[in-house]
């Protein structure tokens, strides 16, 4: 009897613990056929519910890249003779007119020099007006040489040779005197007065920053989403710069792959006073697509790994698996509803913020 009883104990034991495995398995599929068409709700979420209606829209796909400013019109100024630097007009920064003075040297030996050519050469018309005396010409009548015996006198008495050194002369003394050759802002200035001017580099640079070049490149890959005349945006990276963005359009695109797979490619852009020669920028390219659904990013989750957007119907939260065709930093295009694709269409509510938390079905305030 004892061993009855012992048998009926044991065996009321397993029966009793395969039940429990039993309901254990099936709350597991259940959860998981919920987890797969419901997704997971967080309880306890205060962020709030934003919707917005979808509409059909314009779109732009962007292109990000890294480019450099370079001023459109920019001029190295040089002294063409070396000298003492007698007077510096500007510093780097100050903005100048064209024509403007900015730099001259001691102009001394260059006026002398110039007054001893302006000697030689009238010393030099003298003899050719001996040599053409003593070939038979009248003086007041020089417009009768023959070309070929005036070019033989002008030799013979070092006229031309004190014709050009004259000439020499003067451009040197005009060149002592440096002029902004348009419009623009002084950069590279390095010397002061009463120094001597550099003769191997430039003693400054002209920069005409209203309008700048920026230039870029893009993987060969990218050249479907851009052509001449295509917007870009274009943002300092320096701090203080930040937010402050500047709109230009592309000009030129190099038509030369290099090895490294990119297309070089220039914009211009309209300068606030942001952007410095030989500034890093940031480089947006924006190209407009046709009419599409257009989303914010905020509004596409993930649920079971596959992208999902939360729509309103009758006060619930209904969810709908998307097709991502396009994004940018802000926004995408998703498919259209279709027959064979669940999708969403114009006129939908979606939920575009506090729907992280969110499940189907849920209720919605």
């Amino acid at each position: 009897m004892k061993k009855n009883r012992l048998y009926v104990g044991v065996m009321t034991m397993v029966l009793l613990l395969g039940a429990c495995q039993g309901d254990e398995k099936s709350n597991d599929e259940k959860s998981e056929r919920v987890n797969e068409t419901a997704g997971v709700a967080v309880q306890g979420s205060q962020e709030p519910i934003v919707k917005i209606v979808v509409e059909e829209k314009p779109f732009y796909r962007e292109l990000a890249g890294n480019g450099k400013v370079k001023a459109v019109r920019s001029s190295e100024l040089r002294f063409n003779t070396a000298g003492w630097v007698e007077h510096v007009w500007v510093k780097n920064g100050d903005r100048v007119r064209a024509g403007q003075k900015l730099a001259q040297l001691e102009l001394f030996r260059l006026e002398k020099s110039l007054a001893q050519a302006k000697d030689n050469l009238a010393q030099s018309e003298l003899e050719l007006q001996d040599v053409l005396i003593g070939r038979g010409y009248s003086l007041d009548r020089q417009d009768e040489v023959p070309d070929e015996e005036m070019e033989l006198a002008k030799v013979k008495s070092g006229y031309n040779k004190a014709l050009i050194a004259w000439q020499l002369a003067e451009e040197e003394l005009r060149k002592a005197t440096l002029y902004a050759p348009f419009d623009g802002v002084i950069a590279n200035l390095n010397t002061k007065e009463l120094n001597m001017a550099p003769t191997g580099e430039p003693f400054c640079l002209v920069l005409n920053d209203r309008q700048v070049e920026v230039n870029f490149a893009v993987l060969e890959s990218e050249l479907a989403l851009l052509a001449v005349g295509t917007e870009v945006t274009v943002v300092p990276f320096a701090q203080e710069a930040v937010g402050k963005t500047l709109h230009g359009r592309v000009v030129e695109i190099n038509p030369y792959v290099e090895s490294n797979g990119m297309v070089q490619v220039k914009a211009v852009v309209t300068n606030n006073g942001t952007l410095l020669e030989g500034m890093n920028v940031n480089v947006l390219l924006r190209n407009r697509m046709a009419k599409s659904l257009v989303i914010p990013k905020s509004a596409v989750v993930m649920r079971s790994g596959k992208t999902v957007v939360f729509t309103q119907v009758k006060g619930k939260a209904q969810w709908n698996y998307v097709q991502v065709v396009a994004e940018n930093s802000d926004s995408c295009v998703v498919a259209p509803r279709s027959k064979e694709y669940e999708g969403l269409s114009a006129g939908d509510t979606v939920i575009v913020a506090g729907n992280l938390n969110l499940a189907h079905d849920s209720e919605l305030k």
